[in-house]
């Protein structure tokens, strides 16, 4: 009787003394890379409900995603599938290009790859952290329910795009640390936006039973609908419209864009984020070419926001307030967008998004 009180004694105590898994922000971070990492197709349904920063406007969208890991991928690192519930077109991106496929018509396009595509319907059914958590921030905590992880980021205030109080929830299964559902809040000049992404019918690796390449095949007898070509703006060689606008620091005053000096025109906006990014290469043509460029910035949206967002970046080019005929008559429908006209008032150059070719045009013409 006392050995077998002392053997059982001697259990307890060493149970005792055994060292319990310890649950903390490294523990939860590493088995979702650990049970990421083994992850090589997955199949989920995704709800998606975004709420933006600029007039509170919410899209409550939800659709179904494949994706397959693709290691030699330049782009993504991975190929994908993805369709809305709301709209009649599926996408695919797959070796470098993306498809736009419509079942209805029995036709698909096709263009390069490019990040813009993740924008796509389609591509809005993939969700950038699936397979990755945020590897840079402030402070990350970790906290437990009786079945989820929630580990919650908070992040440095960006002030390239002036993004501010930004935080990232993720709550993780307990069981194979898949998102359960992933939460961004963040603030903008005031603004607060959120992202919520809800999956459900998560499936991974053997149990799918589809393949990227499985519905790639399914079209092959589909008619290739050529890409369009883009159409030459129509003002290109022609007299600038008259401009007469709202100078966006004060409203009561009217400006008006005269020829007589090469012009360099920048239609933005506060919602777009390549639209501010550029902002400090359009300031540093202004500061380079002093009496020989002017620049003229033109926002259609939210004056009010994009003035902060002026003064915020210390943008000293003149910003005017345009509208949405005005954005029509210039043909403006993706941004930022950029015009040269030349000293004798023809717009001779247009330029979607902002490139070292704009330089080149600017010293070329002013060499003439």
């Amino acid at each position: 009787m006392k050995k077998s009180l002392i053997v059982l004694l001697a259990i307890v105590i060493f149970c005792g003394c055994k060292e319990e898994t310890k649950i903390d922000t490294n523990y939860v971070i590493a088995k979702f890379q650990e049970h990421a990492e083994n992850i090589n197709s997955l199949e989920y349904r995704m709800q998606r409900i975004d709420t933006f920063a600029q007039g509170g406007t919410v899209w409550d969208n939800s659709g179904i995603a494949l994706i397959e890991k693709d290691d030699s991928d330049e782009i993504f690192g991975f190929s994908f599938y993805g369709k809305r519930d709301d709209v009649d077109k599926e996408y695919i991106y797959d070796e470098g290009k993306g498809f736009e496929i419509s079942k209805k018509d029995s036709s698909y396009q096709v263009e390069p790859g490019h990040l813009g595509f993740m924008g796509k319907p389609g591509g809005q059914m993939v969700h950038q952290n699936i397979f990755r958590l945020d590897s840079v921030y402030k402070k990350v905590s970790v906290s437990a329910t009786e079945n989820s992880y929630l580990l919650s980021f908070e992040f440095e205030n960006d002030s390239v795009y002036n993004v501010s109080d930004k935080k990232k929830v993720y709550e993780l299964n307990k069981t194979d640390f898949f998102p359960i559902k992933i939460k961004q809040t963040s603030n903008r000049l005031g603004n607060k936006s959120v992202s919520i992404a809800k999956f459900t019918d998560v499936k991974i690796n053997e149990n799918i039973k589809n393949s990227i390449n499985d519905i790639k095949q399914g079209i092959q007898h589909y008619t290739i609908i050529p890409p369009k070509k883009r159409k030459l703006n129509k003002l290109l060689t022609k007299k600038l419209p008259t401009l007469e606008l709202p100078d966006l620091s004060s409203k009561d005053k009217m400006v008006k864009v005269t020829p007589g000096q090469l012009t360099l025109i920048d239609f933005w906006e506060v919602w777009c984020g390549p639209c501010i990014a550029s902002f400090p290469k359009v300031e540093h043509l202004k500061i380079k070419y002093p009496n020989k460029l002017n620049v003229i910035g033109i926002v259609s949206e939210d004056p009010e926001s994009a003035l902060k967002m002026v003064r915020k970046k210390g943008t000293t080019f003149q910003n005017l307030v345009g509208n949405n005929e005005l954005e029509e008559e210039f043909g403006v429908n993706s941004w930022p967008r950029y015009f040269l006209v030349d000293k004798t008032g023809i717009v001779q150059k247009e330029y979607f998004g902002f490139s070292d070719q704009i330089e080149k045009d600017i010293k070329e013409f002013l060499a003439k």
